[in-house]
């Protein structure tokens, strides 16, 4: 599973810097979304070129993802008594958190590209996820050594 994971997440990156380039490209220069409301209507309008910063900050915070799942390093609120036995639920939960992450990004991006509408719902329901996943894991991590 965690390759796939993986996989999806690069596929997700790639596509999100494909849609940034494209939309860059392909339009004049106009504003894009910048900020919506919480019953998500624009109210701020940013530079076409933010786009680019937008698909960058993806990348960037991709490759720390993946950095992480390398070196199995998670900031968790205890030691960890049995490591060997907790690092495939480390890899589990970098790899799901990364791929969420990634997902949520890609929906951000194209949402500015004004090719879907940007439904809050949506983006805290991602986040949200983000969220189980990681007490999930760190609830499996901390179970290890100590059964």
């Amino acid at each position: 599973m965690k390759k796939l994971l993986d996989i999806l997440s690069f596929l997700i990156i790639l596509t999100n810097v494909i849609v940034s380039l494209v939309f860059y490209f392909s339009t004049d220069m106009i504003a894009i979304p910048a900020h919506w409301r919480a019953d998500g209507t624009m109210d701020s309008y940013g530079q076409t070129w933010m786009i680019l910063l937008l698909a960058g900050l993806s990348v960037v915070i991709y490759a720390l993802m993946v950095w992480s799942e390398k070196h199995h390093a998670v900031n968790l609120p205890f030691k960890v008594k049995h490591e060997p036995e907790a690092i495939p639920y480390i890899d589990g939960m970098l790899a799901w958190t990364n791929f969420l992450a990634m997902l949520l990004l890609f929906y951000v991006d194209i949402a500015v590209a004004q090719y879907v509408p940007l439904f809050q719902a949506i983006v805290y329901a991602l986040i949200l996820l983000i969220i189980i996943v990681g007490f999930y894991y760190t609830i499996k991590i901390y179970r290890c050594g100590r059964k």
